[in-house]
């Protein structure tokens, strides 16, 4: 009897150890053998890839290779076999130790992976915007609060938070608003800020140019039709129609149709395929919006291809993404790219599903696409993107003369619907593949009318002469002489007084753009900016206390340890006793005061001098006379003295005319400037 019970408790214990509750759920996931993993609407793991079908009714698919299809996908035919994992529409999904997690509403399920059996759940106050996994923990974004789970125990990080997501296993990155990511360090519990990574894909002014804007490319490739030329597949009959669709799904996207240079879904932009599939279709719309063949990448066109995965941290609209999910060739997969915000990234795709289906307004993480990355396509630069003048994509080069001294040559353009004129143009012929060039003197020589005016398609030869123009890249020179490549296209110029101090910034981390593109050196600073960078210019030192006198700065504040810091330096008191204004406009008088008193609050030499008594005489009582340079700088002004400190130090000259323009906003070139002239002193 004893030993029946005894083998009843045992086998009523094995049973509970194989039904896990959520609390054992979560405990499981910090044993997990991956750093960490943020939720996303696909994931992939041993040759399967799960998904949201965004296409349809939101149900949780997984897309696989059936094991008699497997042998098919080593000859280059692979199906994919589709099914439905869930009955119910999710949100967001993980793998994670061996399970699969969706978030469905205000809940959190834990589902096996084969048979999408519910094992736990969780639910929680609101509903999930999202959640990601580490050994620390299980992160969820739900209500505005962000808050970290270990079990049952919960840890509140921050409120008021629009999106997330993990770095890695030490830094987790939030946003509050959509101009600014703040970065969490787990290990030490400083916070940084950074310029919101945001780009959009937006069609040059003029209508007259040829590049497609995106409006133009999702009626031109409609969403949830099918990028498949090949409607009379079996006939013998292949053809081209890469700028078409159909209503017709293939079934058999990886055959090729009748030629070994066709498949069903091509991109031949000089008459032969040379991609296909989702490559073919990424390229296609890369080609038709920027006006440039993707595929001639680093040969002029504009477009790089970048191997490493830090390509993502300069990442913006136009790009062209290929990654390999989960390691597994025959889930690579391209998308062309139409907005970056933060970590997601907004993109079209075709062909997903194995089918040719165009989709649009897609969305996936940076970090996702991190874990399977294999190579990007760079865009062109803005300053290529947007010519000034008329692009003629049927243009053809003939008859060349020999180049004169300064590279001008003359050509017999032949023109099938566009009209030409002088200015930057660009030939997207088989041979220059979008190389741009300039062309002047634009003469007529048959058929053609150069009167923009004029309606209908216009058809001829022009006579013109023509220079190819170089498209260089951007650089900034370091305190070495060495140039440093860069992406912002606005820094100042050699010759102008705020480009030495910008390097400078920009070398030692001080300061970084407003976006991937741009710094803004004339941008106007906030206090709480200024702040920032004189607390990163002193070595990000960590304050001694956590005492806050102020109710406009909280610890969620990317300048909250700048602040405190601050104020037990003495650099700041605030507007008020309990307002510090973060957000109001740094002043020139704010910024240099700031900078003073970081300095110590040394006495300029004159008033020094001014100041010291002599021997028998006591310290004296007159106000003391107007020793300032400037006409609006006395000593009535709480920054005269700092001003002062500052001319005799060469930190400021003003602004001209005997003027130091103390009440106008400082500018971002301004305030690294005062602070490139403040590093020399010492």
């Amino acid at each position: 009897m004893y030993k029946r019970i005894t083998a009843w408790i045992l086998l009523f214990i094995a049973v509970l150890a194989l039904l896990p509750a959520p609390a054992r759920a979560a405990e499981a996931l910090t044993e997990a053998g991956a750093s960490f993993c943020n939720s996303d609407l696909e994931a992939a793991h041993g040759g399967v890839c799960w998904y949201v079908d965004t296409m349809g009714d939101g149900r949780l698919m997984a897309s696989r290779l059936s094991p008699e299809l497997q042998l098919r996908a080593q000859g280059g035919e692979a199906d994919f076999l589709i099914e439905p994992v869930t009955d119910f529409a999710v949100e967001q999904l993980a793998w994670w130790d061996g399970q699969l997690l969706v978030s469905r509403e205000d809940r959190l399920l834990w589902l096996d992976p084969d048979s999408g059996r519910l094992t736990a759940e969780r639910r929680f106050a609101a509903p999930i915007d999202r959640f990601a996994l580490s050994p620390a923990g299980l992160y969820v974004l739900s209500g505005g609060e962000l808050s970290l789970w270990k079990g049952e125990q919960k840890q509140l990080l921050r409120k008021g938070v629009s999106r997330f997501w993990l770095e890695d296993e030490d830094r987790l990155c939030y946003m509050q608003n959509e101009e600014t990511v703040c970065t969490l360090r787990l290990s030490t519990g400083l916070v940084s800020e950074a310029p919101n990574a945001v780009s959009d894909l937006a069609k040059p002014a003029g209508e007259e140019l040829c590049a497609l804007s995106l409006t133009d490319a999702k009626q031109k490739f409609p969403h949830g039709k099918y990028w498949n030329h090949m409607p009379q597949r079996g006939t013998g009959m292949a053809y081209n129609k890469q700028d078409g669709w159909t209503n017709i799904p293939c079934t058999k996207h990886n055959n090729y149709c009748g030629t070994a240079y066709q498949t069903c879904n091509g991109y031949a932009p000089y008459g032969e395929e040379i991609s296909y599939q989702c490559w073919g279709y990424a390229d296609k719309l890369g080609h038709d919006i920027s006006g440039r063949d993707p595929q001639n990448y680093n040969s002029g066109s504009g477009w790089t291809k970048l191997w490493t995965s830090a390509a993502l941290n300069n990442l913006k609209a136009g790009d062209i993404i290929r990654y390999n999910k989960n390691g597994n060739s025959t889930y690579a997969h391209s998308i062309y790219v139409t907005a970056v915000n933060g970590d997601t990234i907004v993109y079209s795709d075709c062909n997903y599903d194995g089918t040719c289906v165009i989709r649009w307004d897609q969305t996936i993480s940076k970090s996702t696409v991190k874990r399977w990355f294999v190579f990007l396509l760079s865009a062109p630069s803005a300053a290529v993107m947007e010519p000034q003048y008329l692009l003629d994509v049927n243009a053809r080069l003939d008859g060349a003369d020999a180049a004169d001294a300064e590279g001008w040559a003359t050509f017999d353009l032949w023109l099938n619907g566009k009209l030409c004129r002088s200015g930057l143009c660009e030939f997207r012929d088989y041979i220059t593949r979008g190389t741009p060039w300039e062309i002047r003197n634009v003469k007529p020589v048959s058929g053609v009318m150069l009167d923009e005016s004029a309606a209908g398609a216009l058809s001829g030869t022009v006579q013109a002469e023509c220079k190819p123009v170089l498209v260089l890249d951007h650089y900034y020179l370091n305190s070495a002489g060495e140039a440093v490549k860069t992406k912002l296209m606005d820094l100042p110029k050699p010759d102008k007084w705020s480009y030495r101090p910008v390097c400078w910034a920009l070398e030692q981390g001080i300061a970084a753009g407003v976006s991937a593109t741009s710094f803004a050196p004339e941008k106007n600073c906030t206090r709480a900016q200024a702040v920032t960078f004189l607390w990163v210019l002193s070595g990000r030192p960590e304050p001694q206390g956590r005492e806050n006198p102020f109710t406009d700065v909280s610890p969620a504040d990317y300048y909250y340890l700048p602040v405190l810091w601050a104020v037990e330096r003495g650099v700041t008191v605030g507007k008020s006793p309990d307002s510090f204004g973060p957000k109001s406009e740094c002043s020139r008088a704010e910024g240099l005061t700031f900078l003073w008193c970081l300095a110590g609050r040394p006495m300029p030499a004159v008033l020094a001098e001014a100041q010291e008594p002599g021997e028998g005489e006591e310290s004296p009582a007159e106000p003391l006379p107007n020793y300032s340079p400037f006409r609006d700088v006395g000593p009535e002004h709480y920054y005269y003295t700092p001003v002062l400190w500052a001319v005799e130090q060469g930190v400021t000259a003003g602004t001209g005319s005997e003027l130091f323009s103390p009440k106008q906003s400082c500018t971002r070139a301004q305030i690294v400037a005062f602070l490139y002239a403040y590093s020399r002193l010492n």
